[in-house]
């Protein structure tokens, strides 16, 4: 066992073998794969003309996994890159909310059903390079999907509306990659993203035409593996 030990340990550090014996080269196009956690967190107030009538947010969490690619060009230390990735996840949640107050004249029930089957970004990153290490930060745009079945319910009916929307985000992030041989690496990475609000409208008989102001934000961690070409 120790002899094997000592042998595999020569062959990477023998010139040729794929492993790395000094700092790193990153330029190159890369795809690969990861896998993590998300949490996002989708929030809303409901008003009708104006007047404001109830409130809430609720947690879609899950896995998060998919693929990424994306090119590096290194300059000494520095490192500048473009990257995309698609995402799926098993993001999803279901509340329900009761107003009671004057505002809601006969009342109101609301239930929510929501999910996030898939998402997908394309970022800058930039960072600096330390001996087989890469700390990098990233920012720039993401997109995906948004499942949403919204219940208005007062003593005299309710209304039901299903929405697939396909939101936009800003995204900012951050990460470490470390190359384990020539062409693999593997990193760690959080990433924000935030879509900002959004308006939708409903009309619900006994109460009238209700606005939705929604937000969602997202937080994803994951883990990743690449092959440098």
């Amino acid at each position: 066992m120790r002899s094997t030990m000592i042998l595999a340990a020569s062959l990477l550090i023998m010139p040729g073998s794929g492993a790395l014996a000094g700092d790193h080269d990153w330029t190159g196009f890369y795809v690969g794969g990861n896998i993590g956690y998300g949490k996002a967190r989708a929030s809303a107030d409901y008003a009708v003309l104006g007047v404001p009538l109830l409130s809430g947010s609720e947690d879609l969490s899950g896995a998060v996994y998919g693929a990424q690619a994306g090119y590096n060009f290194q300059r000494g230390k520095f490192v500048l890159g473009i990257e995309t990735d698609i995402q799926a996840t098993s993001q999803k949640a279901s509340t329900t909310r009761v107003c009671a107050t004057l505002a809601c004249g006969v009342g109101v029930t609301q239930t929510s059903e929501d999910s996030i089957p898939w998402l997908g970004t394309l970022r800058l990153r930039g960072g600096i390079a330390v001996d087989r290490f890469l700390i990098y930060g990233t920012g720039g745009i993401g997109y995906g999907a948004f499942k949403s079945t919204q219940t208005l319910t007062t003593i005299l009916g309710s209304v039901t509306d299903q929405a697939s929307d396909q939101r936009p985000a800003w995204v900012v992030g951050a990460g470490v990659e470390a190359a384990l041989t020539a062409h693999w690496s593997v990193k760690g990475e959080y990433l924000y993203l935030d879509t900002g609000t959004f308006n939708t409208t409903y009309s619900l008989l006994g109460i009238g035409l209700i606005t939705q102001q929604a937000r969602m934000t997202e937080n994803i961690v994951r883990l990743g593996v690449n092959y440098r070409f």
